[in-house]
């Protein structure tokens, strides 16, 4: 079979392509594994620090109980937020601290 595109002769198709090319296949199978025993990872100590931290992270409950405990206790006792001006003074600080 041909193809006739503006009067030139194109060249045959095949019929049947023959996608198996077992002795190609065996071959790239080979360069894989021998791909696979070269290739390596090395992790730096960066992302080592970076990976155990966010595993302690998914480790640490949502909610710590004791916080929230100690909370409701100053709140029934009436401690929490008694001292406006010391709370005001923390929050300061703690923001300017973030900036630096």
């Amino acid at each position: 079979m041909t193809t006739r595109i503006d009067g030139n002769q194109g060249t045959p198709l095949p019929t049947q392509i023959d996608r198996s090319e077992p002795g190609r296949a065996n071959e790239r199978a080979q360069n894989q594994a021998k791909a696979a025993k070269a290739d390596r990872v090395e992790v730096s100590p960066d992302a080592a620090l970076l990976n155990s931290a966010v595993q302690a992270v998914h480790e640490t409950p949502a909610v710590r109980s004791d916080k929230v405990e100690a909370a409701r206790k100053a709140l029934a006792d009436g401690t929490l937020g008694a001292d406006a001006g010391k709370l005001a003074d923390a929050l300061i600080d703690h923001m300017m601290d973030d900036k630096k």
